[in-house]
């Protein structure tokens, strides 16, 4: 009796463990099956500069949205710290295109495939670092998206110019923000919900001729459109804009799409489009969003 009951443990544990193994198997094929059917998510980038700290917090909001890795540039000599200085600086490198050494030039970028790239205009494009950054890096076959921060405007030259000196590199639209507006009380918070709008335009494939869909007509100013543009460029008169006619959007508030003369700081006369913002009764005044140059 024990002997026959010793024997029917024996073949009760041997199937019990053929059974375990079974599972097992099965369970590690849904497991490979469940993991090759998961999509694989593209591994991103921030790459930014900022000299004045707007910028930084630009891409700190990109890299939360999206969780990606950061990339810093940073220059071996700063720019000076008074603001003419930077200025003279600048141009005396545009001029002589001769572009700033950074303190790491080369970034790791072959395990990315999405490059988000920010930086502030200056003199009406990217600003020198970025030049260097791109003449040390190659962004063939990247998706690269542009953000920048800005006095009065910059975001569609650079990002063409972009396009220009990355030719194969997928240039998408570009998100861009003043200076004034990030960095007042509010304005991470401002940033950060546009930047959730701008993630919807790019994976909805919207261009920035799709985006100026909903304007009116443009027609005449009346006295209270001028109103409205002048209280929102009362500081910026370096620009020399001259309103000539206007649409407008309605959304909680009104957009404004301005036709201009423009002349700045005092040079040849050109036409731009200037946006402007008026919130609803009570919740605040009308604010330049952007000069498109």
């Amino acid at each position: 009796m024990n002997r026959k009951f010793n024997g029917f443990v024996a073949k009760f544990s041997c199937f019990a463990a053929i059974a375990a193994f079974a599972l097992c198997a099965c369970d590690e094929q849904k497991t490979e099956k469940a993991a090759a059917e998961q999509p694989v998510q593209p591994k991103s980038l921030v790459v930014f500069y900022s000299q004045n700290g707007a910028t930084k917090t630009v891409a700190e909001i990109f890299q939360n949205a999206r969780n990606t890795d950061v990339f810093e540039i940073s220059l071996v000599q700063p720019y000076p710290s008074t603001y003419d200085s930077t200025i003279a600086a600048v141009r005396d490198q545009r001029e002589n295109k001769k572009w700033p050494a950074l303190v790491y030039a080369k970034a790791n970028l072959a395990k990315y495939d999405t490059i988000f790239l920010g930086y502030p205009i200056m003199f009406g494009s990217f600003a020198p670092p970025i030049y260097s950054f791109l003449d040390s890096n190659d962004l063939s076959g990247k998706v690269v998206v542009p953000f920048c921060t800005y006095g009065s405007g910059g975001r569609k030259a650079s990002a063409s110019e972009l396009k220009t000196l990355a030719p194969n590199a997928n240039v998408t639209l570009a998100y861009g923000i003043s200076n004034k507006r990030v960095t007042a009380e509010n304005g991470a918070a401002v940033a950060e919900e546009e930047i959730k709008a701008f993630f919807a335009d790019l994976e909805a494939g919207k261009t920035d001729e799709m985006l100026m869909g909903g304007y009116s007509e443009q027609r005449p100013l009346t006295a209270e459109d001028s109103a409205v543009f002048a209280a929102a460029t009362k500081d910026y008169a370096y620009l020399g804009l001259k309103p000539l006619s206007v649409s407008t959007q309605v959304v909680a508030g009104t957009n404004f799409l301005f036709t201009c003369e423009m002349k700045a700081f005092g040079g040849p006369a050109t036409q731009t489009n200037v946006k402007i913002f008026r919130p609803l009764p009570g919740r605040g005044e009308p604010e330049l969003i952007v000069v498109e140059k």
